[in-house]
């Protein structure tokens, strides 16, 4: 298998771009109701950090990790110190299974209790495409509020690597 341990880098860098861009949204913004499956930045980010808990949680052995009450922010320095631990560890983690067998295979059961078992590696794919789905939904939702969203396209991420 060719080694893709680069998309977790992709991840964390791209979801550290809309980050920093979110310290400028305000308490009314974060709030407002934009429509769509997550209505507003707060909600869509809550979700984004569960999500990525859960797969981090799951690379780690626990199949279905309930959520930690302190997941509780209203602002983006609230959410930025409850997700860069966790996109950090990703990283460690996932540098570890690409350094020992990203084969192995995880069992985990999702939030509607179906029950699955895939290799680690295809795991990634899917936080990796998920962040990337909602981050399209994060650029929406800042156009809507009048923002010019930054750049997160991965042809950028190799450009920004050398």
């Amino acid at each position: 298998m060719e080694n893709i341990s680069f998309l977790v880098d992709y991840h964390v860098w791209a979801h550290n771009k809309v980050l920093q861009q979110l310290q400028a949204i305000t308490a009314e913004e974060w709030n407002k109701e934009l429509g769509g499956s997550f209505p507003t930045l707060r909600e869509l980010y809550k979700h984004l950090i569960v999500a990525d808990y859960r797969w981090l949680q799951r690379w780690k052995g626990v199949s279905l990790a309930p959520i930690p009450d302190t997941f509780v922010f209203e602002n983006y320095t609230q959410l930025n110190a409850i997700w860069q631990p966790i996109l950090q560890e990703m990283k460690t983690v996932a540098d570890h299974f690409f350094a020992t067998d990203p084969d192995q295979p995880l069992n985990f059961t999702t939030s509607a209790g179906a029950n699955f078992t895939m290799p680690f590696w295809q795991t990634l794919y899917q936080v990796v495409n998920h962040g990337s789905y909602h981050r399209g939904q994060v650029t929406n939702m800042l156009r809507m509020l009048d923002k010019k969203p930054v750049g997160t396209d991965i042809f950028l991420f190799f450009v920004e690597r050398g």
